[in-house]
């Protein structure tokens, strides 16, 4: 049986830059809410029935899945950095990394699929995988959940749809959302007009990590507001074409800083090169404003000497939680953004 420990020094589905549109599109993520019939929802139910729920959906999910060598786990039995670290590498949200009730998560050995066991809803099914996927992961989490139905009842109106816990995710109980790389448009003041646009569509935009936070790095979770009324082809393709929209925005604005700023990008990109390559300790959020611009040095090629999977590493594998797992003096705070600065440092000389 795979653990948290196995997984994270491996590079993860989402994230294998450059992409789509040299590394504008990072991932897409088809996400399912569903609960089981005969179960009151998460918040009413007792303790002990919690911990039933759970039982039986990692049970009804090994027999409905042939996945081998699955990651299976009792969340709270997990420690601190290792539920972190699933949250770093977008497997569970972080309300269940926090919570204190019987929960589980079940992720495939490749980490594209991923469900999370009484989170707000009973069952949280995910797809992820990067570029621009969307159809493709909408496929297989059908496929999933075609056969989970086969072990399991869920709550379904026949006027409504599926019943979930929030009311905002009644009816397809899907979430499709793709996360991109934006560092251009922030620096040129167009983000929040884009932003404010995407509202109109019927689209929400959010951090990195989901709902609550914050765009660290200049990445963005471009997702469905609706659910009810609309079948999910048709959310899929409303934000594939958004996205698309999104993507061209963002070329631009890459463009217009190499006719009319280029002094000034070339001046941001080769300074957050400096800093990874010579800094003695940084902490994780000047590691991610710096990578941004090294990210996109790179793809502008203002800067051609790191390799993308280089870069990669570096945003996932400096992470807290991943540095805590994989290096056990990193426990200790004080030790962490020193030995950070040490592996950047490392990593990107070996180019």
């Amino acid at each position: 049986m795979t653990t948290v420990g196995d997984i994270v020094g491996q590079p993860c589905a989402w994230l294998q830059s450059p992409g789509d549109h040299d590394g504008i599109v990072v991932s897409s993520r088809i996400r399912l809410a569903r609960n089981v019939a005969g179960y009151a929802f998460h918040r009413k139910l007792s303790r002990q029935r919690q911990q039933e729920l759970v039982d039986e959906l990692i049970a009804a999910i090994a027999r409905a899945t042939d996945w081998k060598d699955p990651l299976v786990a009792q969340v709270p039995r997990l420690s601190d950095a290792e539920r972190q670290a699933l949250v770093e590498r977008q497997l569970i949200s972080r309300d269940l990394a926090g919570g204190k009730s019987p929960a589980g998560v079940y992720v495939s050995r490749d980490e594209i699929h991923s469900l999370m066991l009484n989170e707000e809803d009973h069952v949280r099914l995910q797809v992820i995988q990067s570029g621009f996927s969307l159809h493709h992961n909408l496929a297989r989490a059908v496929a999933l959940d075609r056969a989970l139905e086969r072990e399991l009842e869920w709550s379904y109106h026949p006027t409504l749809g599926y019943l979930t816990a929030c009311h905002t995710n009644v009816g397809t109980g899907m979430r499709a959302s793709i996360m991109l790389h934006l560092p251009a448009l922030a620096e040129t003041g167009e983000l929040k007009q884009v932003l404010r646009a995407l509202t109109k569509l019927h689209m929400t935009v959010r951090g990195q990590h989901g709902e609550g936070s914050e765009a660290n790095g200049h990445y963005y979770q471009v997702s469905n507001m609706r659910s009810l009324g609309v079948d999910e082809a048709t959310v899929v393709e409303s934000i594939t074409e958004c996205a698309q929209k999104i993507v061209s925005a963002e070329q631009l604005a890459r463009q217009a800083l190499l006719d009319k700023g280029r002094v000034r990008l070339e001046d941001r990109v080769h300074r957050a090169w400096g800093v990874l390559t010579n800094a003695r300790s940084i902490d994780t959020a000047e590691l991610n404003e710096q990578m941004s611009w090294l990210r996109l040095g790179v793809a502008l090629h203002v800067l051609d000497i790191p390799k993308w999977a280089v870069l990669d590493k570096i945003l996932l594998q400096c992470q807290p939680a991943h540095l805590q797992l994989l290096h056990s003096h990193a426990e200790d705070p004080t030790e962490r953004d020193p030995l950070r600065a040490n592996l950047v440092r490392t990593w990107l000389s070996m180019n």
